[in-house]
């Protein structure tokens, strides 16, 4: 088997790292969305349990 050149050993390292990356900022805009759409559930019950205000004034 060929040993990888110097070139092609960052190339590697770069994809790797930019693979990693792009992993990482998945995850973290994953959490962002779910804490986000708690909060939104959250405040879409407490809105539906409040006393509906009255339309006749």
């Amino acid at each position: 088997m060929m040993a990888v050149s110097g070139v092609g050993a960052v190339f590697a390292i770069l994809y790797v790292l930019v693979i990693v990356a792009v992993a990482v900022l998945s995850v973290w805009a994953l959490v962002l969305l779910i804490i986000f759409l708690r909060l939104r559930i959250a405040e879409l019950r407490s809105a539906a349990n409040a006393a509906p205000a009255d339309p006749l004034g």
